[in-house]
């Protein structure tokens, strides 16, 4: 073959290489916006809508001390 065929050849190859991985990676990039964001969005919130859930069935009076220090600690936190 000649030099031009040759490099004409090798062109053609990456070009098809790098479409091949293109796809590839929209492939991917779909899969984890439909099955991956939607289980990391519900198993963020979990433990926090348990302690909400866990502190509203709290006694009045301890529920009224926890979020009295959870307010001190917020405020001594934003202060230094």
């Amino acid at each position: 073959m000649h030099k031009s065929l040759k490099e004409e050849q090798q062109l053609l190859q990456l070009q098809a290489e790098a479409l091949r991985l293109k796809l590839l990676t929209n492939q991917l990039r779909r899969q984890q916006e439909n099955t991956g964001s939607g289980l990391l969005d519900l198993a963020s919130q979990l433990p926090k809508a348990g302690l909400v859930w866990r502190l509203a069935n709290k006694p009045r009076k301890l529920r009224s001390k926890l979020l009295l220090g959870a307010g001190l600690l917020a405020v001594l936190y934003l202060r230094f």
